[in-house]
């Protein structure tokens, strides 16, 4: 029993002096500064490096964990493979249970773009350490680009375990933003912004949600906190300049653009970009210059991804009443779109013909050289209504149960024919006020409108009682409307 009690004694007081030869300390601030040094020779010096860091691990150090991860890492920022996997594993030998030698072999693995490994390696480290708060960030920041989904399943796994560990929101907002979920991002963020030490990064991650989120003025807010850390902040500064646009402040968000595009040679300018600066323009009455941004913008965009430019670009050539430079860039536009244009393009398309039509009016005066200009806006005018006629009567087909497309044709054709003699409009209101009649909502204006033309239009075949048909339907609508009630009072007998 004596025997038996000794041996169980010595026993136990090897395991304890093992325990407490192989006890691991973290890396003192002194300790940090050696193996930085030595590191810094590792690409001219490997030899002198390699007999420092052998000085190094001499001793107690022989078998510390924190100080062979530390000298692994070295060699893998300095892109020594070999040496950082055979410190991984020295690390791995001395304690299999220690989580910080599967996190730099999770390293590793994420080096060469193995992101399944990486986190398999990262997991275990978890697996020995629920603490490990490396691992569990280093998880989600390999999937953040391949599953974000994945990083945010760990990032919650880690809250739930450290509610009050503040850099998970952080982390978490960017996975979030990283799904594309914006809200769930600014949620997370709010948190960590009021909590955190935010740095200029965070400010720009933050203002970027918010921007998303549409939330343009606490973005600029949010902006200006970031500039004021860093004034030559690129992202910062576009977002600005974006923002101020949003919240209408064109005036400022011009001087903004040019604080931004002060490097005419910065290769960070993207398409958005020169979009904004033409809005800006654009918005200020600045049409010329306006056009000369959306030009940029579509070189910009070299794979033609984005057609909305042009569309933006002929919204602003209308705005100015130029409709030949509205219709061009609106053809780039639908072009652009292909198969993907909706209906919708198609009629306002259709209307921008119209309205081209309906701004050339006859030149004023008698010479020669006038009435040659007439003639050839009145030819030009008639190409206009009649391309407007054929997109219109498109729309008509492609959607026959709505009113649109007929009655844009019916006020087509009332412009080709403003004396109403020939009746070109009657069969087009005919159809549109049918379709208009079943819907109880339908514009009243809009009725009143088609049962006009086709009331006047009865009248002048002398088909009084038909015409009468449709001053009644307008009074029934608008008792005192005042062409009604005049012709009614013109046709009584």
């Amino acid at each position: 029993m004596i025997m038996k009690t000794r041996v169980l004694s010595a026993f136990c007081l090897s395991f304890l002096l093992s325990a407490s030869l192989y006890a691991q300390e973290p890396l003192t601030p002194d300790m940090t500064k050696q193996i930085d040094k030595i590191a810094a020779m590792i690409k001219d010096n490997p030899d002198a490096a390699e007999d420092a860091f052998d000085e190094l691990l001499k001793g107690k150090n022989k078998k510390n964990v924190s100080l062979l991860v530390a000298i692994g890492k070295a060699y893998l920022d300095n892109g020594k493979m070999d040496a950082a996997k055979e410190y991984a594993e020295r690390a791995r030998k001395v304690d299999s249970k220690n989580g910080e030698s599967y996190v730099l072999q999770g390293d590793i693995a994420l080096s060469v773009k193995d992101v399944g490994t990486a986190c398999g390696y990262y997991e275990q480290a978890i697996l020995f350490d629920e603490d490990c708060y490396d691992a569990y960030y280093k998880y989600a920041n390999a999937y953040i680009g391949v599953n974000p989904q994945l990083s945010v399943n760990m990032l919650l796994k880690l809250k739930e375990k450290h509610p009050t560990e503040i850099r998970v929101d952080r982390e978490l907002a960017n996975a979030y933003y990283q799904m594309g979920s914006y809200g769930k991002a600014k949620q997370v963020f709010d948190e960590y912004m009021q909590k955190g030490n935010p740095d200029v990064q965070d400010y720009s991650r933050y203002s970027m949600l918010l921007y998303l989120n549409k939330d343009y003025a606490q973005s600029l807010d949010m902006v200006n906190k970031g500039l004021a850390m860093e004034a030559d902040n690129h992202l910062l500064k576009r977002l600005k300049m974006y923002d101020l646009y949003e919240t209408k402040a064109y005036t400022e968000g011009i001087q903004a653009s040019d604080v931004f595009f002060a490097d005419p040679n910065n290769p960070d300018y993207v398409y958005m970009d020169y979009l904004y600066r033409g809005r800006l323009y654009a918005a200020n009455n600045e049409v010329d210059k306006a056009m000369v941004e959306f030009d940029k913008a579509m070189k910009a965009d070299e794979k033609s991804e984005h057609p909305e430019i042009a569309k933006e670009a002929s919204e602003a050539q209308q705005k100015a009443q130029n409709y030949p430079e509205a219709i061009r860039f609106y053809q780039l536009y639908l072009d652009g779109m292909k198969d993907k244009a909706e209906v919708t393009d198609l009629f306002m398309f259709g209307r921008l013909y119209y309205m081209a039509a309906g701004a050339m009016t006859p030149t004023p005066g008698d010479s020669t050289t006038n009435q040659s200009v007439a003639a050839v806006d009145t030819i030009q005018r008639k190409a206009y209504l009649m391309e407007a006629d054929t997109i219109f009567a498109q729309v008509a087909e492609r959607v026959p149960d709505n009113y649109l497309g007929n009655f844009w044709r019916a006020r087509t054709n009332a412009m080709l024919d403003p004396e109403t003699t020939m009746g070109l409009a009657r069969p087009y209101y005919e159809k549109a006020l049918a379709i208009l009649e079943q819907n109880p909502k339908a514009s009243k204006n809009v009725l009143i409108e088609c049962e006009s033309y086709l009331g006047y239009y009865y009248f002048l075949k002398e088909e009084y009682e038909q015409s009468k048909v449709y001053w009644e339907k307008i009074l029934a609508i608008d008792p005192e409307n005042p062409t009604a009630k005049q012709a009614m009072e013109g046709l009584k007998p």
